[in-house]
């Protein structure tokens, strides 16, 4: 079982009564609420930090597409569909 601990920080009044409100409404606690909402944030981010880093990798090897070539291939595909 994995050891949980303690964080704590500080929000403002109206975020805490968001908080609460979403609590009353769903039926959770607030501390359920901040867990799933920090554990989205963390996940979101790495996510983001992996796709930076994929790109970083990408540009590393080379494989990049032209700037000017990805704006002529848009352009087009918005043409083709009528916008």
């Amino acid at each position: 079982m994995t050891k949980e601990i303690t964080i704590s920080t500080r929000v403002t009044e109206e975020m805490a009564e968001q908080v609460d409100r979403l609590s009353e409404q769903i039926g959770r606690t607030r501390a359920w609420i901040l867990h799933e909402a920090l554990q989205a944030y963390v996940a979101s981010e790495q996510e983001f930090i992996d796709a930076v880093q994929e790109g970083l990798n990408d540009l590393a090897q080379g494989n990049v597409v032209d700037h000017d070539r990805v704006v002529a291939d848009w352009s087009r595909r918005r043409n083709e569909s009528g916008q």
